[in-house]
C-alpha cells in the first residue's frame, strides 16, 4: 500500500485528456496481444472514444499531487456500457479500469475498485460486474484478490471467445 496520499474525485472535463493519456499507457502492455496493428488501433479509438458515451455514470479519476494516476468508469447497466451488444445484466457495471504504469503497487486500482462498489451501493445495488481479456493476467489477478468471481453464463470463453465476466458481491 502506498504512503503517498492518493484521492478519488470525480472526473472534471478537464481531466478527460489526461484520462485517456492513463488508459492508452495502462493497455499499452496488451498491445502485442492484439492479433495485429489495426485491431490496436481500433481499440485506442474505443477508449478515446469512451468517454463520449452518453451512459457514462460516473468517471472517477485517482491523483496523487494534482496528477492523475488511475482512472475507472461506471455505468448504470452492462447495456449502458456496451450499447452494441444485448447484456442482460442489470447491475452497475464497470469499464476501462487503468492505472499508470509508473504508479502499479500503490493500492490504486484497488481504490477504484472500492469506490466503484460504494457508488454501486449509492445506487441500491450489492452487486457490480466488469468484463476483461483472457490475456489480461494482471488485471485479472487484481480482480481475483479483490473478491470478483467469474460469472461463466457471460463470459465467453466457453464459447470460443477472449472476454471473462466477473462480477463481485458485496
Amino acid at each position: 500500500m502506498t504512503t503517498t496520499a492518493v484521492t478519488i474525485q470525480p472526473a472534471s472535463e478537464a481531466d478527460h485528456k489526461g484520462v485517456v493519456d492513463i488508459l492508452i499507457a495502462s493497455y499499452a502492455e496488451y498491445k502485442d496481444t492484439f492479433q495485429d496493428q489495426q485491431r490496436w488501433e481500433a481499440y485506442v479509438k474505443d477508449i478515446e472514444e469512451s468517454l463520449d458515451n452518453p451512459y457514462l455514470t460516473q468517471l472517477w479519476v485517482a491523483k496523487v499531487d494534482d496528477q492523475i494516476v488511475g482512472t475507472v468508469q461506471l455505468f448504470e447497466t452492462a447495456h449502458n456500457a456496451y450499447p452494441n451488444f444485448e447484456l442482460p445484466i442489470d447491475y452497475p457495471f464497470i469499464r476501462l479500469l487503468g492505472v499508470d504504469p509508473a504508479w502499479r503497487g500503490h493500492g490504486i486500482a484497488r481504490e477504484l475498485l472500492r469506490q466503484c462498489v460504494a457508488s454501486a451501493k449509492d445506487m441500491g445495488k450489492n452487486t457490480v460486474y466488469l468484463f476483461t481479456g483472457g490475456q489480461m493476467t494482471n488485471a485479472i489477478r487484481l480482480y481475483e484478490r479483490f473478491g470478483f468471481v467469474e460469472d461463466e453464463e457471460f463470459s465467453t470463453r466457453s464459447s470460443g471467445g477472449n472476454a471473462i465476466c466477473y462480477r463481485y458481491d458485496s
